[in-house]
C-alpha cells in the first residue's frame, strides 16, 4: 500500500492530461501549471493512483480543483 498523501501539500511537476477537467471559484478559476503547490483533498481507492487537489488563494477562494495522477506530483515538506 502506498503512503497516504491526504491533506499534504504537493507540487505539480508535470501535466500529463492537457484536457483535464478543472473547477474553481467564479472569477478565480485557472488551469493548473507546473510548479504550483496545492493540497491533496481526496485519494482515490487502490489500485487507482489519482488524487484530487485544490489550490486556493489567500482568502480561501478555489483557484483550481482537479484530479491528478501521483506521477505528476511531488510531495512538499
Amino acid at each position: 500500500m502506498s503512503e497516504s498523501w491526504l491533506n499534504r501539500n504537493v507540487k505539480v511537476v508535470q501535466l500529463l492530461d492537457p484536457d483535464r477537467e478543472v473547477a474553481g471559484t467564479l472569477g478565480l478559476v485557472q488551469d493548473p501549471k507546473v510548479g504550483e503547490i496545492a493540497k491533496v483533498i481526496y485519494e482515490y481507492p487502490a489500485p487507482d493512483s489519482k488524487v484530487s487537489l485544490e489550490k486556493t488563494d489567500i482568502t480561501g477562494g478555489t483557484i483550481w480543483f482537479a484530479d491528478f495522477s501521483r506521477e505528476e506530483l511531488e510531495l512538499v515538506d
